[in-house]
């Protein structure tokens, strides 16, 4: 017995996500302390959805969908993990916020399969964790990708680097 996954990724925009969703992130950003909605700054968009069929000893298996919602803005990127399916808000919907100068990313998932790496500190929790978003590997995933590094690299550029973690040669005079 095996299961059979099946990702694929497309563009997305705040307007294609379902109203409850939208209204679980809104809710969600405020009950972690985010000093705004999200929403109406998100640049790119990317969803995952994931068809995986298990084979059962009599019958067909019954296949099960999962998608994640990745959507970038300017500082953070907010993961929405969730069962298209269900009508309404799953109660198993998952809404994470990532600051941007935290997360690293990286290519190809866990498995060696086409996907998203991500290690980072979601808003609200004190540990790192990390997460392996499978995609399909095709243009729209590369250039989501690309976003994302590019915003990474450019809020660490601008945000403050502690004292103890710059070089001490390019520090200026008054630290010294």
């Amino acid at each position: 017995m095996g299961t059979h996954r099946n990702p694929s990724s497309r563009v997305i925009g705040v307007h294609g996500l379902p109203a409850p969703v939208i209204s679980l992130i809104q809710e969600q950003a405020e009950v972690r302390g985010l000093f705004r909605d999200p929403l109406p700054e998100v640049t790119h968009g990317l969803r995952t959805d994931l068809v995986s069929a298990g084979k059962r000893w009599f019958g067909r298996g019954r296949p099960r969908r999962h998608a994640v919602e990745l959507l970038l803005t300017p500082d953070v990127l907010v993961v929405c993990d969730r069962d298209p399916d269900s009508d309404g808000i799953d109660p198993d919907t998952q809404v994470t916020f990532h600051r941007l100068q935290q997360v690293e990313v990286t290519a190809g998932a866990a498995d060696g399969a086409p996907g998203l790496s991500l290690l980072s500190t979601p808003v609200g929790s004190t540990e790192r964790s990390a997460r392996a978003v499978p995609t399909d590997g095709g243009p729209e995933t590369a250039r989501f990708l690309e976003a994302l590094v590019d915003a990474a690299q450019r809020t660490r550029r601008a945000t403050d680097v502690p004292a103890s973690r710059t070089p001490v040669d390019e520090r200026s005079p008054e630290y010294s």
